[in-house]
């Protein structure tokens, strides 16, 4: 089930370019700015306490883990230079190689991901991993809808641009899959450390960000709100 409701988003994403166009820069940039601001609050709330806490058997001295997260948020510094920032909203023109650039740095973005949803009967902490789950679908939608637009108005088939979105939705299903039948899934605090470093780099990327002059619209103040009060009653419920 967790592998359908990773594909969710992807498809979500699509139908949205295919059924409403959504083509405006705008209203892309609104609805970033709400998934930005319900990610953080996801991140604050729980998984960041979460990771904090203390598990029977999994003693992880604070340093280590802020290592770790250190480390996801520089590795999402880095990715960036080749995914062109599209994890946190930024559509650019694209041409040629350029797009298989940007392919690889999203693939790899979901795949690491991915690694920390692993599910190892040794360790495993349900509430923890639900959230991330949670963070991870929500996060890929607005990337699905700016990967598949970028690529249609580059001028690529509608075939070729679905092949691609299919590559890129496939990366995390891979990711959760290797880590729960490898191992990896027994260091999933030191994953999660790390997506949640990138995590906090792609937030505060879209929600500190100022548009011309410095200025916060009215619609993105709402939309930051938005998702902050989501994000809240998200955490608030499940508790």
């Amino acid at each position: 089930m967790d592998y359908l409701i990773l594909l969710s988003s992807i498809v979500l994403g699509a139908l949205t370019v295919f059924g409403l166009q959504l083509t405006d820069a705008r209203r892309v940039k609104l609805l970033n700015t709400f998934i930005g601001a319900y990610l953080f609050t996801l991140v604050v709330m729980h998984l960041l306490p979460d990771l904090y806490a203390p598990e029977a058997g999994m003693a992880i001295k604070p340093l280590i883990i802020g290592g770790f997260i250190l480390a996801g948020f520089m590795l999402q510094l880095a990715l960036d230079a080749v995914s062109m920032g599209i994890e946190h909203g930024h559509a650019h023109e694209i041409h040629g190689r350029m797009a298989f650039g940007i392919l690889a740095g999203l693939c790899i973005h979901a795949f690491v991901e991915a690694l920390a949803l692993g599910q190892s009967p040794e360790h495993v902490n349900i509430h923890a991993r639900h959230f991330l789950l949670i963070s991870v679908v929500v996060h890929n939608y607005p990337i699905s809808i700016a990967l598949l637009g970028m690529l249609l108005q580059s001028g690529m088939k509608k075939s070729g641009a679905l092949t691609c979105l299919g590559l890129f939705a496939a990366m995390a299903p891979i990711g959760m899959f290797i880590s729960t039948h490898t191992g990896l899934a027994i260091y999933s605090r030191y994953l999660m450390a790390v997506v949640i470093g990138i995590f906090m780099h792609i937030a505060t990327t879209i929600l500190f960000e100022s548009e011309d002059h410095h200025r916060f619209p009215l619609p993105k103040i709402i939309a930051l709100v938005v998702g902050l009060g989501l994000g809240l009653a998200s955490v608030i419920f499940e508790a």
